[in-house]
């Protein structure tokens, strides 16, 4: 009872902490220490935590990607980059309706805390233009900038399951994902795009030219996934040559001391809280005992995903954090690697969507305050896409059931 009361009375203070203006890292950092010190963990299972937190070998690997993806990401913004990309986009696409949803999805290929504020400007200055409501205009930037982190495999999600479980193939996963990444596509379409009339963007320049520009202007985003895809090459290596590729894109002597600038440890701090929660979560038995019953159960294992895993993903508006719970208990249970695969799919999914409508999500936050947008108008206006996407992953859940179990 009392591990019980220790992980709810824990996570509940992320949204206090939040409202008090600490930063999502910090807030995650204290739950895991709240957590140790209510659930009555001794000096030797704390121990046991912050080695398996800082002494693993594949978490710091982690550690320096997201570091590395956290300077590409500034750097990018500072040095115009995303701004050329976003002029070649409307050259190749000419199209009002595909821009509105291309430009908060390429600024989402920049895994960076808040990052829909980036593409905010254009979606806010496109809706101007075509009479797009504001709470549209947020929801639009919202909805498309977050496609990149179902299936980019260096966002902090997949990073995370890489350190975690490396028996579960990440781009097996990623496949799985984009079949829910393309319905929600098609339902932020049909919900927020299709009513935008139609009038194309105009450019005397032929399409070839901006493509190849396009390619160009953002290859120090893919480069590292090529690299990895085709040749087996670490993301902590790749992600050096994406920012030796922007250096060639942007040559300048003060690069290392822009680099060096840009160098930030927000993010690193929240997945090292998702860790220590994770371990300290693994040194509570009866805890750890009741969810992998609940698991174990055929007829009660997706349930518990979904509830556990949104409701880790809406408390903390970090999805990483429901990863690192859920994941550990799915490695523990007598199932196929293909059952494996299904259920981690569903948990990705699930704890997004927690993610995705917490009130805590940064990028909800920056988006509302820069389109003027209220909290409860944004909400009013969600409860559409929610309701639709759950009937979806119900739906896919039983068509993906009937293939892997």
């Amino acid at each position: 009872m009392r591990e019980f009361i220790a992980v709810i009375v824990s996570f509940l203070t992320i949204p206090f902490l939040n409202k008090k203006n600490v930063p999502i890292g910090i807030a995650i950092c204290i739950c895991a220490v709240m957590m140790a010190l209510i659930g009555g963990l001794d000096f030797a299972d704390m121990g046991a935590v912050l080695a398996g937190t800082f002494l693993n070998i594949r978490k710091v690997q982690q550690y320096i990607i997201i570091l590395e993806v956290g300077i590409l990401g500034v750097l990018l913004k500072q040095y115009g980059i995303i701004d050329h990309v976003i002029n070649y986009l409307i050259s190749v696409v000419r199209s009002k309706r595909f821009t509105l949803m291309f430009i908060p999805a390429l600024v989402g290929l920049l895994s960076v805390p808040g990052g829909a504020i980036m593409s905010a400007p254009f979606i806010n200055g496109l809706g101007e233009d075509s009479n797009i409501p504001h709470t549209k205009r947020a929801i639009i930037n919202l909805v498309y900038r977050h496609i990149a982190m179902n299936i980019m495999p260096y966002s902090s999600g997949f990073l995370l399951i890489a350190s975690i479980a490396p028996e579960i193939p990440i781009y097996s996963l990623i496949g799985l994902n984009i079949i829910f990444v393309i319905l929600y596509c098609l339902l932020g379409y049909y919900l927020y795009i299709r009513q935008v009339k139609e009038d194309a963007i105009p450019s005397g320049k032929p399409i070839l030219p901006n493509l190849i520009k396009l390619l160009k202007y953002t290859s120090p985003v893919y480069t590292a996934v090529l690299l990895n895809l085709f040749f087996k090459v670490p993301f902590y290596f790749g992600m050096l040559i994406n920012l030796c590729i922007l250096y060639m894109l942007h040559p300048t002597k003060t690069f290392l001391k822009d680099a060096a600038k840009a160098f930030s440890i927000k993010i690193l701090i929240a997945i090292i809280g998702v860790y220590l929660i994770q371990g300290v979560m693994g040194q509570m038995g009866s805890l750890l005992g009741f969810l992998t019953n609940i698991f174990s159960n055929e007829s009660t294992i997706m349930l518990g995903i979904i509830i556990t895993a949104f409701f880790f993903g809406i408390t903390t508006g970090f999805q990483p954090t429901a990863l690192g719970v859920v994941i550990p208990i799915l490695l523990m249970l007598p199932i196929s690697s293909r059952q494996l695969l299904l259920y981690t799919h569903f948990t990705y999914i699930w704890s997004f969507i927690g993610y995705f409508f917490s009130p805590l999500h940064l990028c909800q936050l920056f988006t509302c305050e820069y389109m003027q947008v209220s909290t409860a108008d944004l909400y009013k206006d969600y409860w559409k896409f929610f309701l639709s996407l759950l009937i979806v992953i119900i739906a896919n859940y039983f068509v993906m059931s009937i293939l892997f179990i």
